[in-house]
């Protein structure tokens, strides 16, 4: 008996679609805008064609009614609009988040809005203005499961019509998923399905470098920053953080280094952050408890927290760093 799931039948693909290397160059129209085939939806980033009547197929990861909680409390960080942050060459400063809807990326986007930057947001979650009126709303949305290599390629279409030949100035790679087993155990080297393996490298590791590449024309024009979030988990084996996260951030860790190098010729900067215990969704029961006597600074820290490191990484008071991974962890290494 298998451990990974049926995959659903695919659709044809559409003129424009390769679906050896999973990359999608639609016709361009008179006006410069892509002209999608029937049944794709540029929204989700899925090609529906007609299907007999019959149950959905499940698909892996999060419902699609899965509810994004706000670690945000908008009492205390009322939503404005701050006014627009320019580069050197008097284009906005225009960034782009991964992982969006909650936690450290929610976070993220929260800081750069305050900044008056131009935010381009990700997730799998669809935009909620009523839970996260940004400055531009939907707009600047684009709903995709990292997971799914045929959406990824297609969003990626999406975001350069959206930023329109203009300079993409920060890439924030946040978006990770760390599964757990049926009773919410960690999954070990052992017990973890293969394809779970595939689907965490997929979003934590794959994810970033398929976006750096597929926008290095417009992460060149502006000179960009490209932050990865890695973890604390990379560096040693954690007692709820399973084998495939833990060793699909390691490699992030890597990749950032390889990044880097081959990207500063161009201009742009590639570093990591290594977050340890901070408060988000992600957390497994009981963390605070174990963790706060290993901690020397006796705290967890604050999604807040990270989203300050992010805004430094990105910001001309570090143009002079990259490769690097930084660790935010209250001293949890030591």
């Amino acid at each position: 008996m298998t451990d990974e799931p049926k995959a659903p039948g695919r659709p044809a693909y559409p003129p424009g679609y390769d679906p050896v290397t999973h990359t999608y160059t639609p016709p361009i129209g008179p006006d410069g805008v892509p002209i999608y085939p029937e049944g794709y939806d540029p929204v989700t980033h899925r090609f529906t064609p007609p299907k007999p009547a019959g149950p959905p197929v499940a698909s892996g990861g999060a419902a699609a009614g899965d509810p994004a909680k706000c670690p945000v409390d908008h009492g205390h960080h009322p939503y404005h609009s701050a006014e627009p942050s320019y580069a050197a060459d008097g284009s906005r400063r225009t960034m782009l988040v991964t992982g969006a809807s909650r936690g450290i990326g929610h976070s993220i986007v929260r800081k750069f809005a305050d900044q008056g930057w131009r935010i381009i947001t990700i997730s799998r979650h669809a935009f909620e203005r009523s839970r996260c009126p940004w400055e531009a709303g939907p707009e600047d949305h684009v709903q995709c499961d990292l997971a799914d290599r045929e959406q990824v390629p297609l969003a990626i279409v999406d975001i350069k019509a959206r930023i329109g030949g203009g300079p993409l100035h920060a890439l924030v790679n946040n978006a990770g998923i760390s599964p757990k087993g049926p009773a919410g155990e960690r999954l070990n080297s052992i017990t973890t399905p293969m394809y779970t393996w595939m689907q965490v490298f997929h979003v934590n590791m794959l994810a970033p470098i398929l976006l750096a590449r597929g926008l290095f024309d417009e992460l060149k024009r502006g000179q960009g920053s490209i932050v990865n979030i890695t973890s604390v988990v990379g560096h040693r084996v954690h007692p709820f953080a399973g084998t495939a996260y833990a060793t699909s951030k390691a490699a992030l860790t890597s990749l950032t280094r390889e990044m880097a190098a081959d990207f500063a010729p161009h201009g742009i900067r590639v570093n990591a952050i290594a977050p340890g215990e901070i408060i988000t969704d992600i957390l497994s029961p009981g963390t605070e408890e174990k963790f706060l006597p290993l901690i020397p600074m006796r705290r967890l820290g604050r999604p807040e927290e990270v989203a300050e490191l992010v805004h430094f990484l990105c910001s001309e008071a570090s143009s002079y760093i990259t490769g690097e991974e930084i660790n935010i962890n209250g001293g949890q290494l030591l």
